[in-house]
């Protein structure tokens, strides 16, 4: 039996990928039930606008921005469902 020494953050990863997906597989049903339940869409976006670092050879611009609406919500608990059963 082979045993992690750092298992607390492999935990912790696999519980962020289930969360990522559930909220990502809520946020595709609410799009694709949108004609009959459009409140599942109500939400907000958090958005970090695009940042742009110019160096002579490199350019970089990050940003991101986040889209919560029940759907996703709903995907998000789901998620931390299955990851409890697991």
């Amino acid at each position: 039996m082979r045993t992690y020494r750092n298992g607390g953050s492999r935990k912790v990863s696999i519980l962020i990928v289930i969360l990522l997906t559930g909220a990502i597989i809520g946020s595709l049903l609410g799009e694709a039930l949108r004609p009959v339940m459009p409140f599942l869409l109500l939400g907000k976006d958090i958005a970090l606008s695009p940042t742009r670092i110019d160096l002579v050879a490199l350019h970089f611009t990050f940003g991101f921005t986040i889209k919560l609406n029940l759907a996703g919500v709903l995907g998000l608990i789901g998620g931390y469902l299955l990851y409890r059963k697991l």
